[in-house]
């Protein structure tokens, strides 16, 4: 069972998965819930509540339709497609995207927010590179500044090695889509409490590093993840907010 789908392709019509894709998503939004409650709300320009928070969903791929034995980007979701991404304005997507609260913040943007100085991708790459990990370039994002279009990016064979020409980009999943919204099941037009989301997909460098490497690896890969999501929630939301 993969919760991260609509229920019917994530349990097959089975009983004992629904209910375990319901207790997940529920589980979900008990912790923002939780988040509310401790740092609350905040109207933004166009007068949409949203709360003091992020949702941040980590998932890890294999890249090996990428060079070097799989891609060294992290993989940052919006829910926009390379296709969206691929435009000069991003906001001229038909695709609604994350960050719905976030965007129209004051002083914010969703370019700005997604692949700008001020997106995640690129505050983690300015921490780069990552000093015990073999390669200079493991954790670079995708998108940020350094790197807008994953488009561009897929299809060019200097990262891509795929017999078709163009790797794979994860967008965001349904777990983003959905839990933007509070009342994620029963809020179908987002006319309700926001709660910004994004997706991470980790890449191998990270995940596996060298088996003498591996644990600190992780360890500076967190610390330096708490840094660059400290800082864009503070940027959002007020110094108090970590």
């Amino acid at each position: 069972m993969d919760a991260n789908r609509e229920i019917g392709e994530a349990a097959f019509g089975n009983a004992i998965a629904e209910s375990a894709w319901t207790k997940f998503h529920e589980y979900i939004n008990e912790a923002q819930s939780s988040i509310q409650t401790e740092f609350g709300t905040v109207t933004n320009t166009a007068s949409i509540e949203g709360v003091r928070g992020l949702v941040f969903d980590v998932h890890g791929y294999s890249g090996t339709d990428w060079h070097n034995d799989g891609s060294d980007f992290i993989q940052w979701g919006y829910c926009l497609g390379k296709d969206s991404l691929d435009k000069n304005d991003i906001t001229s997507s038909k695709t609604r995207g994350s960050f719905t609260h976030a965007r129209q913040m004051p002083g914010e943007s969703l370019e700005c927010l997604v692949r700008g100085p001020k997106s995640l991708g690129q505050r983690f790459n300015e921490q780069l590179p990552l000093s015990l990990d073999s390669s200079e370039t493991c954790g670079r994002g995708l998108p940020s500044l350094d790197y807008q279009d994953p488009k561009a990016v897929a299809s060019d064979p200097t990262y891509c090695a795929d017999n078709d020409g163009v790797c794979s980009y994860y967008s965001g999943g349904y777990d983003v889509k959905v839990h933007e919204r509070m009342d994620w099941d029963n809020d179908p037009t987002f006319s309700g409490i926001h709660m910004n989301t994004v997706q991470a997909e980790l890449p191998r460098c990270i995940r596996f590093a060298t088996d003498e490497t591996r644990n600190a690896v992780h360890e500076e890969f967190a610390d330096k993840l708490s840094i660059a999501l400290c800082s864009f929630m503070t940027d959002l939301f007020g110094s108090d907010i970590c």
